[in-house]
């Protein structure tokens, strides 16, 4: 096991945290029944986007997600892979002019943190457009996540390259905090995530590294201070992971490790 440590700084008078793994992965032990031969229906990917590469650290992050933005309105922007994720979570989204990049290959924080760049699609054909350009078929999809179900959906669309990306803003819930924030990722001026955030918002970046020479990173940034909250999630999962790891060699079967994947997380796929 290696701690989740999140280095702490300030930026455009945000509170900012990065946790770069780098290649030391929050789950150091992992089933051996990744490696094996699945039966139909549920499976470690269907449930947690967990497969023998990208393991149970996922579930991690999924569950750290969701436990962060607790009681906000929660929407995503699953990178590039816009009509993928349309298809997996069943929805439509809103479009937007911009989207948020983290450069997986990079290990320092100043090299890996790309900012809000044009938003763009699997459709597009050309270089990245500037926002002025845009079509439709450019654009980005933002879109509402209900319950943690939703994140594992978008992971399945994204989870095909080389590295995956799906930025999380949680705002306070209803349609004119919504409005605000879409208002604020479009146009043809490029915001900043305290214009995005507001005085109420948390923003998320989960980037995953599926390639050599690709790593992980969770970046978080808000107007309050989380560091308590960041605290007690990392101090709560460490615990977790310890635990998960000791009775790792008791997991017999997939329904086994499912289970042992919701305590892991510390979420439960289907509620709110």
């Amino acid at each position: 096991m290696h701690p989740i440590v999140f280095e702490a700084a300030e930026a455009e008078g945000l509170h900012v945290f990065r946790y770069l793994p780098g290649d030391s992965m929050a789950v150091s032990r992992h089933w051996p029944g990744l490696f094996q031969s699945w039966p139909e229906g549920k499976t470690p990917f269907t449930e947690w986007a967990v497969n023998n590469n990208n393991m149970e650290e996922v579930a991690v992050y999924v569950g750290l997600v969701w436990r962060l933005t607790a009681g906000l309105a929660r929407y995503a922007i699953p990178t590039y892979y816009r009509d993928d994720a349309e298809r997996t979570l069943g929805r439509a989204p809103a479009l937007v002019d911009w989207e948020y990049e983290v450069d997986a290959e990079q290990l320092t924080a100043a090299l890996r943190d790309k900012g809000f760049v044009p938003g763009c699609s699997a459709t597009t054909t050309r270089p990245r457009p500037t926002p002025w350009e845009v079509e439709d078929a450019d654009r980005a999809g933002l879109f509402p996540l209900a319950t943690p179900r939703d994140l594992v959906a978008a992971l399945h669309a994204v989870l095909c390259d080389a590295s995956s990306e799906i930025t999380v803003f949680a705002v306070a819930p209803g349609s004119g905090r919504f409005d605000r924030l879409t208002t604020a990722l479009r146009g043809p001026t490029r915001p900043t995530l305290t214009e995005v955030l507001g005085g109420d918002g948390v923003f998320v970046d989960l980037t995953i590294g599926s390639d050599l020479g690709n790593y992980d990173s969770v970046i978080v940034a808000s107007p309050a201070g989380l560091l308590p909250r960041l605290a007690d999630l990392t101090a709560d999962y460490a615990r977790r992971i310890e635990a998960y790891e000791q009775r790792l060699d008791e997991l017999r079967d997939v329904p086994d490790f499912l289970r042992a994947m919701r305590k892991l997380a510390g979420v439960d796929l289907d509620a709110p």
